[in-house]
C-alpha cells in the first residue's frame, strides 16, 4: 500500500543594537545584501502565515564572496554532512501594529528557520506554528517556563538578566526544543514590511481568488477601519495593499491567508532580486534594509550570505511546515499546540538532510518479506527521517505473499546508483545484495513503477521501532 504520510508543504523589537552602518559599500556587495534582505522578508512573511519556519543551521562565514564554506573551488564536499555544517538563520516576524511604539517587547507571530547548505548551494525553510508549546530555557541548562514559541523573544526582552536578551532566548528556544543550532537572527515587523515593498517599487501579483475583509485595520488602538477587496487577476500593489492582501482572512480562512502570503513573499523576492531594482538605487536599498531589519549579521557576513544566496536562487528554496506534526491541547488552560517529536524529526529531514537525498532519491518500494508485522512501514519511517520525500516511498507489508531469507536492493531501471547506495548503506548491506536490472534475480521486480525495490528478508534485525532503523545481521553471502 502507498505511504499515507502527507506531502511536505510550505505554507511561515529590539532597540536596534545589532544594526550596523557602513561606508564605501560597493555595488557587488549591495547586490548580495539586497538579495539576502529579500530572502529575509520572504521568510519572515512566510512565517507570518502562522506556519513558522525554521531555516538554515550551520557554519561560520569567513569572507565576502568566495570565503564561504562550500564556495571553494575544490568541490571535495558535495553537501553538508550534518545540521551543524549548515548556516541556520532564525527569521522572526514581530507583531507590532503601526500605532504601537518601537522598542517595547512584542510577540513574534512568525517563527521560521532559513537553512543554507553552502556546499551544495541549496536552501530550505522550516516553519514553526506560533502557538506551538515549547520549553523556554533559562540559559543554565534548565527550563524557565513552558510557553508558546511566539513568546520567547518577548520573554527574553523582559528578563534583562538573560544573556543576549530576546534575540538569544529566541535562538536558544529553537535549538533547545527542536535540535536546530541557530547562527543568526533577523527580525522584521509589519511597518517595515510596508516600507520594503514601497522601496522596491511595489510588487505584481496575479490574484487567483476573490478575497475580502469588511473591517481591515493595521493599528491596535485606532478607529481607522475600512473594507478591502481583491478581484481575481493581475494587480500591482504598493506596501499597504500588499500587506492587506497578506493579512486578511475574513472571507475564507488561515490556510488561504497562508497561500496569499506566499504569493506576496515570492513577488517581493522576484522584484527585489532583480538587478535593475538594486542597481537603480543601491545605497538606498542598502540603507532601507539596514533600517528595516534588526539582525546580528554584520555587513561583512551579509555580503557573503547574499552572494551565496544568489547561487541558490529564490524559487529553489524548499519550504516545509511543522503544521502536520502539531495538534490542539485538549487539557490546557490556553489555546496552544502540542507536537509529535517523531513527526517533527521527519519534517526537519525534508530541509536539513543531505540535499542529494532530498533531490536525487528515486522512487522506492519497500517490501516486507518476513512474518514480522509493519517492518516495511518501520523502514519507511527511517528513510523519511533521513530526508527521503514521503511521496517517493511506497510500502507493501505482504510482498505478494512471499517470504524472503535475504534482504536485497534492486535497481529496476538502472541509473539509480545514488539511491541504491544510500539504501544499502542504511541497511548495512554488502555489495552482492545490490541487484541490477540486468541480473536474472531482478526479473520478478521489473514490473513495478518504482525505480528501486527494497526487499526486507529474515536477516533483518530491528534496531529501533521508534526510528525505524533496521540492520542486516548476516554476512556477505547472498
Amino acid at each position: 500500500m502507498s505511504s499515507d504520510w502527507p506531502p511536505y508543504g510550505g505554507d511561515s523589537s529590539g532597540d536596534g543594537a545589532y544594526v550596523y552602518h557602513r561606508r564605501g559599500v560597493n555595488t557587488k556587495a549591495i547586490i548580495g545584501i539586497g538579495v539576502f534582505a529579500v530572502l529575509s522578508f520572504y521568510s519572515a512573511l512566510l512565517v507570518s502565515t502562522r506556519l513558522d519556519h525554521i531555516i538554515a543551521p550551520g557554519n561560520e562565514l569567513g569572507g565576502l564572496f568566495v570565503q564561504v564554506p562550500g564556495t571553494d573551488a575544490s568541490g571535495e564536499q558535495a553537501a553538508a554532512e550534518s545540521i551543524e555544517e549548515r548556516i541556520n538563520i532564525l527569521l522572526l516576524g514581530l507583531d507590532r501594529r503601526t500605532d504601537q511604539p518601537e522598542g517595547d517587547p512584542y510577540r513574534t507571530d512568525s517563527v521560521m528557520v532559513l537553512t543554507i547548505d553552502p556546499y551544495s548551494k541549496t536552501a530550505g525553510a522550516f516553519s514553526i506554528p506560533r502557538d506551538t508549546l515549547v520549553d523556554i530555557p533559562d540559559g543554565e541548562g534548565g527550563v524557565m517556563q513552558q510557553s508558546r514559541i511566539n513568546e520567547a523573544w518577548e520573554t527574553g526582552e523582559y528578563f534583562a538578566d538573560y544573556p543576549g536578551g530576546g534575540p538569544q532566548l529566541a535562538m536558544d528556544t529553537v535549538e533547545y526544543n527542536f535540535g536546530i543550532p541557530i547562527d543568526h537572527y533577523v527580525l522584521l515587523d509589519w511597518t517595515d514590511f510596508i516600507s520594503i515593498v514601497n522601496e522596491v517599487g511595489g510588487v505584481d501579483i496575479d490574484v487567483p481568488e476573490y478575497a475580502y475583509d469588511p473591517a481591515y485595520a493595521t493599528c491596535a488602538y485606532c478607529y481607522d477601519i475600512y473594507p478591502v477587496e481583491f478581484i481575481p487577476g493581475p494587480e500591482h500593489m504598493d506596501g499597504d495593499r500588499a500587506l492587506a492582501y497578506a493579512r486578511i482572512r475574513k472571507s475564507d480562512n488561515d490556510y488561504k491567508r497562508i497561500e496569499r502570503q506566499q504569493l506576496v513573499l515570492k513577488a517581493i523576492a522576484r522584484k527585489a532580486a532583480s538587478i535593475d531594482t538594486i542597481i537603480n538605487d543601491p545605497i538606498g536599498m542598502y540603507n532601507k534594509f539596514k533600517g528595516a531589519v534588526e539582525t546580528d549579521i554584520s555587513d561583512f557576513r551579509a555580503a557573503g550570505l547574499g552572494a551565496l544566496m544568489t547561487e541558490v536562487g529564490v524559487e529553489s528554496i524548499r519550504t516545509v511546515s511543522m503544521q502536520p506534526a502539531v495538534y490542539p491541547c485538549d487539557y490546557c488552560d490556553a489555546a496552544v499546540l502540542l507536537w509529535d517529536p517523531a513527526l517533527v524529526e521527519e519534517l526537519k529531514a525534508q530541509v536539513f538532510s543531505d540535499s542529494r537525498v532530498i533531490n536525487d532519491t528515486a522512487s522506492v518500494a519497500v517490501l516486507n518479506g518476513t512474518p514480522t508485522p509493519e517492518l516495511a512501514a518501520a523502514f519507511s519511517t527511517y528513510m523519511r527521517g533521513k530526508g527521503v520525500p514521503p511521496e517517493k516511498i511506497t510500502v507493501d507489508e505482504y510482498a505478494n505473499g512471499l517470504l524472503y531469507d535475504t534482504t536485497i536492493v534492486v535497481d529496476t531501471t538502472g541509473g539509480n546508483e545514488f539511491t541504491v547506495q544510500q539504501v544499502a548503506e542504511w541497511l548495512g548491506l554488502p555489495p552482492d545484495r545490490v541487484i541490477l536490472a540486468t541480473d536474472p534475480q531482478a526479473t520478478p521486480f521489473l514490473n513495478t513503477s518504482s525505480g528501486v525495490v527494497v526487499v526486507l528478508g529474515s536477516d533483518v534485525e530491528v534496531v529501533s521501532w521508534d526510528t525505524g532503523e533496521l540492520q542486516v545481521t548476516t554476512g556477505s553471502e547472498g
